[in-house]
């Protein structure tokens, strides 16, 4: 034991104490003692103080060691306590042992007290290092984000955790010891099968062992659909089923909100193409009408615009209706008339969104409910066109089906009619016709091209005249794109208006002021721009105006921003040098996570080292300068090879073997690894079919896939395409655990894996633990294996709390039916730990480096016998 052990001893010969530390010290035990000799000494120490290990005498003056030893007891029981005394009998020791003392050393055979601790306070290390991982997993499934529920061969419920509870409105006594047949109104044979008996459980679970949905039943009798996902648990006391819950409500109210605004979405994003290229006005309000009918479903759609002198709104162009309804419904903004105190009318004067969510429950639209339901029409919404403060008509959307128009469809068509009268403000003003050539059409402010341009002018005339010291500062949005992806563009046009008009408000002069790209601005600071002035401005006035809330759709977003800035003359005397340089600045800003930087001209080096790393990778793809080695995985239990992986090494001339840590991250950067990823897939299917053609039936290879990769459209078909059939039998793909961590691309990602298993192929989540994943979706993912990353099993030996992560993960795993696999396995010590977890497979030096494939074809041999052997 390396660590210093605290020794209380209750003792009241102070040399007896002496000759016990110094046995201690002579075995090598490095201690410290502290000596007592009273009850009242005794209990302050033990709770001040904690010792790792109690001796005491049994006899004390006024005061006897079993008195002490309850006294441990109750204060601290995890504490061992050993009787060291010269005058305790057999019986009485056994009394002690029974009590909860650990030992007992008699004082004439002190050679034997070292050996005595160290026992004991292995022991408690065990004992709380057991009980922690008991807790962990008794947490993991009590504050797991899904109801659990373990049901016995009976047919009756044994367990259930907080979610449960939770989620039937039923405490777990009521559900404790009842049939779980109740919590499911339907029949459902494979159920009632699963509940008479072992064998027929285990048939039945082959039949629901992948998630199924079905209705469940609440104590209110309320029901909600429900998936579950059923998998056996065999213990010393019999077969069991657990069984993983989640309520499905929510999911399914936005599986069918999603179908809506993707809807309102395609509708958008079709009539915002037809305004980039439909110049005429008549033209555009007719395919406008037309793509709300065909692509957004609407029974009908109409644009009306308004005469200023008479305030009679005029249908214009129409689709899914006829003119004959047009008009029965006459429409005006003139609220002294009959028809101007409608749905139109009223959008008109006030400029906001009318609605009417069912016409049969519609008491004041006047003239328009007859003609309406007499075509099947239940709901409405009618969206005023403005230009600036002025309504100029109206766009009318029809449903069959009552409450049509949610408030998020809403604000998209709302969006969408803010998109119309723009375009048509554009079409009215001949004098701009090249106005989207040099202004932003969200903000109004001026492009980068019109930008340029503009800092064009000022730094020449710098040059040729009087010179003027400018700053470029570039301003980027951070994770501009999550509120995009997240709440919709109409919230992420409003934090790009915000954000435009508080810049107004800080640059002094606005004519050099744009947004140069989606989430970037930029603005020149004139005036002789020192660092100090500019950095002034960034700090003060800029995080001060930028980071006020921004309302937004009923809710308020704060939005963070990062800066780079380039000086002119220093950093560049021409627009184009120094915007790139500005933009140099920022980059590097985001990636030091730094809140702005200026440029030096040190960016430039890192730059071009970047650039001829990528020159230097492209040309090793170009000349075949790639190599696979190959590393074996090995069965634990058995030593032998169940597995390879293949592993990317650069073999370049004048350098030698460059390991992937050097270049990986290039190749993501740049691209590449698309290309490289599909070569190393169909090398490693090549080497499979060649170590066949030579008599070895080989494991399986894995291969690292990329997230770059799997976010190709045409993945699959192009791994197919790589692979023969033998091919894909032969790999198995590696994905990381952060590829789950995006949930906007799980779903997809899953998608591809799962059809890549259906062509035989087997998918594993490599280095898994570092994502911090939870566990709850791991049994829904397209998975047969987890690799432990390194750096767990490295620690094992040093860190409890990385020990535990690996049994839990262990454990977990193979509840779920997946394979583990530990990487990195490097010393006799994590391999018996690993073993004693359970691990199935493991690879590491310990083993054997990854080799080419003419140094692992011997030892394939040796597990993989010619088909004739």
């Amino acid at each position: 034991m390396d660590q210093t052990i605290r020794i209380l001893m209750l003792e009241d010969v102070a040399t007896e104490a002496e000759l016990a530390l110094r046995e201690l010290q002579r075995d090598g035990l490095r201690c410290e003692l502290q000596r007592v000799e009273t009850q009242a000494a005794f209990s302050t120490a033990l709770s001040q103080h904690r010792p790792d290990i109690i001796l005491s005498d049994y006899s004390l003056p006024g005061f006897d060691g079993l008195s002490a030893l309850r006294i441990a007891q109750a204060q601290c029981p995890e504490v061992p306590f050993v009787f060291v005394s010269g005058t305790i009998g057999e019986e009485v020791a056994i009394e002690a042992l029974r009590n909860g003392a650990v030992d007992y050393v008699l004082k004439n055979n002190l050679q034997r007290l070292a050996s005595a601790v160290r026992r004991a306070i292995k022991e408690r290390h065990e004992r709380t290092a057991r009980l922690h991982a008991e807790s962990r997993f008794r947490d993991l499934i009590e504050f797991a984000p899904d109801a659990i529920v373990v049901i016995n061969q009976h047919g009756k419920i044994e367990t259930v955790n907080r979610q449960m509870e939770l989620l039937f409105g039923c405490p777990r006594t009521r559900l404790v010891g009842t049939c779980s047949r109740s919590l499911i109104p339907a029949r459902l044979a494979e159920w009632d099968q699963a509940l008479s008996g072992e064998q027929a459980m285990l048939r039945a679970l082959d039949t629901l062992g992948k998630p199924f949905e079905v209705p469940m039943c609440r104590a209110d009798g309320s029901e909600f659909p429900a998936e579950i996902s059923l998998s056996p648990l065999k213990t010393g006391d019999g077969l069991w089923i657990s069984g993983v819950i989640r309520d499905l409500s929510e999911r399914k109210e936005q599986e069918e909100r999603l179908a809506r605004m993707t809807r309102i979405r395609t509708i958008l994003g079709s009539i915002n193409g037809a305004l980039l290229r439909i110049r005429d006005r008549k033209s555009l309000l007719r395919e406008a009408c037309r793509i709300a009918v065909e692509e957004g479903r609407f029974i009908g759609a109409a644009i009306g615009l308004v005469d200023p002198d008479t305030l009679i709104v005029t249908p214009q162009v129409w689709a899914g209706i006829d003119a004959e309804f047009l008009r029965e419904v006459p429409v005006s903004a003139d609220p002294s008339r009959p028809d101007g105190t409608g749905m139109v009318g009223t959008a008109m004067r006030t400029g906001e969104s009318q609605v009417a969510h069912d016409l049969l429950q519609s008491s004041d639209l006047a003239l328009w409910p007859a003609a309406m339901l007499k075509r099947g029409i239940r709901s409405t919404f009618v969206v005023p066109l403005m230009v600036g403060e002025q309504a100029i008509g109206v766009i009318a959307l029809f449903s069959v089906k009552p409450d049509a128009f949610n408030p998020e469809e809403q604000q998209l068509l709302s969006a969408l009619a803010a998109d119309i009268s723009f375009a048509l403000d554009y079409i009215a003003k001949s004098e701009q016709l090249n106005y989207l050539a040099y202004f932003d059409a969200i903000t109004g402010l001026p492009n980068r091209a019109l930008f340029q341009d503009r800092m064009e002018q000022l730094v020449t005339q710098g040059v040729n005249g009087t010179p003027e010291k400018i700053a470029v500062v570039l301003i980027d949005i951070e994770r501009f794109r999550d509120v995009n992806d997240t709440l919709g563009r109409a919230a992420g046009d409003d934090i790009l208006r915000t954000v435009a008009r508080r810049l107004r408000d800080i640059v002094s002069d606005s004519n050099y002021l744009a947004r140069i790209s989606a989430d970037c601005f930029a603005f020149i600071v004139r005036e002789n721009a020192s660092v100090t002035e500019v950095a002034n401005l960034l700090e003060r006035k800029l995080s001060i105006q930028l980071s006020q809330p921004i309302p937004t759709h009923g809710r308020e977003l704060r939005v963070f921003v990062k800066a780079g800035i380039a000086l002119f003359p220093s950093d560049g005397t021409a627009a184009d040098i120094l915007l790139r340089n500005a933009e140099a600045a920022l980059k590097n800003a985001k990636e030091t996570k730094a809140h702005y930087l200026f440029y030096t001209a040190e960016m430039n080096v890192r730059t071009a080292r970047k650039f001829s790393m990528e020159n230097r990778l492209r040309r090793a793809f170009d000349r075949q300068q790639f190599v696979l080695h190959y590393q074996p995985k090995v069965n634990l239990a058995s030593g032998e090879i169940v597995g390879l992986e293949a592993l990317l090494r650069w073999q370049e001339p004048g350098v030698g073997l460059v390991l992937p840590g050097a270049f990986i991250s290039i190749l993501e950067e740049t691209g590449l690894i698309v290309d490289v990823g599909s070569w190393v897939i169909q090398r490693a299917c090549e080497q499979y079919q060649k170590w066949r053609a030579q008599g070895i039936d080989p494991p399986r290879i894995a291969v690292n896939v990329s997230q770059r990769q799997l976010r190709q459209e045409n993945f699959v078909e192009h791994i197919l395409q790589l692979a023969t059939a033998d091919g894909i039998r032969g790999l198995e793909i590696e994905i990381t655990e952060s590829l789950f961590m995006d949930d906007t691309n799980r779903d997809t990602a899953c998608a591809k894996l799962a059809a890549l298993r259906q062509a035989g192929m087997t998918v594993a989540i490599d280095d898994f633990g570092t994502g911090y994943s939870s566990l709850s979706y791991i049994a829904h993912l397209p998975i047969d294996t987890l690799k432990i990353d390194r750096s767990f099993v490295s620690d094992m030996a040093v860190s409890r709390s990385h020990k535990a992560i690996v049994s839990t993960i262990i454990s977990l795993a193979h509840s779920l039916n997946l394979t583990v696999v530990a990487e990195g396995v490097e010393t006799p010590e994590q391999e018996q730990l690993l073993a004693a977890f359970g691990c199935d497979q493991v690879q590491g030096f310990l083993y054997t480096p990854a080799l080419p494939p003419d140094q692992i074809a011997p030892r394939l041999r040796r597990f993989f016998p010619t088909a004739a052997d």
